[in-house]
């Protein structure tokens, strides 16, 4: 895991934040370009709870969400699938996306 960025004094939260991103599933596709992306996602993220943003930086955490595959909508843009936990116990290998199943597909699975 990178260290985060110098230049300013990072929250605890902010720190429990980065590490948590960075042993995500999503990191392994992550390279140290990615460091300054994921630093402002954190940032912001973190205003944004504490209710310290603007519209436009809420906007600008859910473009780094999509484009770090942090979101179901960017997931499916960079046709990222993660395997299920206990795969080849009788689930599915995968998770699927919104375009592999069809709705009586979808139903039969929340029926069984």
């Amino acid at each position: 895991m990178p260290d985060m960025p110098s230049g300013r004094d990072w929250t605890e939260h902010e720190r429990s934040m980065w590490t948590e991103l960075w042993e995500s599933g999503q990191a392994t596709q992550w390279n140290d370009s990615f460091v300054p992306i994921v630093a402002m996602y954190v940032r912001i993220t973190c205003d944004a709870f504490s209710g310290r943003v603007t519209s436009g930086l809420a906007a600008e955490a859910r473009y780094y969400a999509d484009h770090l595959g942090l979101s179901p909508a960017g997931l499916k843009t960079l046709g990222w699938e993660f395997e299920r936990e206990g795969a080849g116990m009788g689930e599915l290998d995968t998770v699927p996306t919104a375009h592999s199943l069809d709705i009586d597909a979808r139903r039969a699975r929340l029926t069984a």
